[in-house]
């Protein structure tokens, strides 16, 4: 029996002596590099482009992952330079990737119809593009999936719009910036669970009106579009919540852009999620706190009150 324990510890001894040897030859998992990673994923037989973006630093637990969705006609380094890389900026001290989709031929297909653009005219399956965007990053650099957000400007917030109502149970949170529910989108709408979005619009938008109708790009008709505070109203009775809010002014810190920013937050929610509708007055078919990057006759003014890109992530960083 002596000699049976006596064994018995032996081989014990040796196995945890194997076992810490192993831990220690392969060592920690290696570090992500920071900087901007190129990738390209093919998907629907196409071979589409997604850059992320690493900050230096990178925590090793709870990482998000927020996507950014350019507008139509644009790219992601246009959508870089429209919100001066806010994003990138707040990555670095948040433990967020950034991740930038491009669209084909520069525009989403983002379930209007619109014959014009490639990606309506031939369906293209851009839910299906985001989903592997998303695993990509999942796989590659250790998401938390429960912390995934998404958020568009113009074309791209319609497009967020579309991942609400069709994927809603792969992202925690939602931000659109000049855009709304498209009357097409609303006919095929089916979010299956509550969402939280947080919307900001100018109410002069000469674009994508803040008051509903039609979307006007170079004089061509490119679909119809809810009344933003009407998109509200659904997203609230699809995530039950009570339509009681409170509206905070946004402090005016800069009296020569024309501008005057209040947020109407709605938080009495079943499930706890949130709505924000961030209304800028006078505001035109722009970044808040981004670049005015066409000139105001045609796309409206641009907010100095307030950055959006800081906005957006302090609603995501609340859920």
């Amino acid at each position: 029996m002596k000699a049976f324990l006596i064994s018995f510890l032996n081989i014990l001894f040796f196995t945890i002596l194997s076992c810490f040897l192993q831990i220690s030859c392969t060592g920690p998992p290696p570090e992500i590099p920071p900087g901007p990673r190129e990738v390209q994923l093919g998907h629907d037989n196409y071979i589409r482009n997604v850059t992320y973006h690493v900050p230096k630093k990178l925590r090793k637990r709870r990482r998000s992952l927020v996507l950014c969705l350019h507008g139509g006609n644009e790219t992601p380094e246009s959508f870089g330079r429209i919100t001066r890389r806010g994003f990138n900026k707040l990555s670095e001290y948040n433990n967020f990737i950034v991740a930038y989709p491009e669209a084909l031929n520069n525009f989403w297909n983002d379930a209007r119809e619109d014959s014009v653009s490639l990606s309506h005219y031939d369906n293209i399956d851009d839910v299906g593009f985001i989903e592997k965007v998303v695993d990509y990053a999942i796989d590659s650099f250790s998401i938390d999936p429960a912390r995934i957000f998404v958020a568009g400007l113009s074309d791209g917030g319609l497009m967020a719009m579309r991942l609400a109502c069709e994927i809603p149970v792969r992202f925690k949170g939602f931000a659109t910036v000049a855009a709304s529910l498209s009357l097409d989108q609303l006919v095929e709408c089916k979010a299956d669970t509550a969402i939280s979005l947080i919307a900001i619009n100018g109410t002069r938008d000469p674009i994508l009106p803040y008051d509903g109708g039609q979307i006007i790009v170079d004089d061509e008709l490119k679909g119809s579009v809810l009344p933003i505070e009407d998109a509200i109203e659904f997203w609230l009775k699809e995530s039950q919540c009570e339509n009681k809010s409170v509206a905070r002014d946004i402090p005016n810190t800069d009296t020569y852009d024309e501008t005057r920013s209040e947020r109407i937050s709605y938080t009495n929610c079943k499930y706890g999620n949130k709505i924000v509708l961030v209304r800028v007055n006078n505001g035109g078919h722009t970044w808040p706190g981004g670049r005015q990057y066409e000139v105001q006759r045609n796309i409206g003014k641009t907010s100095k009150d307030f950055d959006a890109s800081e906005e957006i992530w302090k609603f995501f960083k609340s859920l």
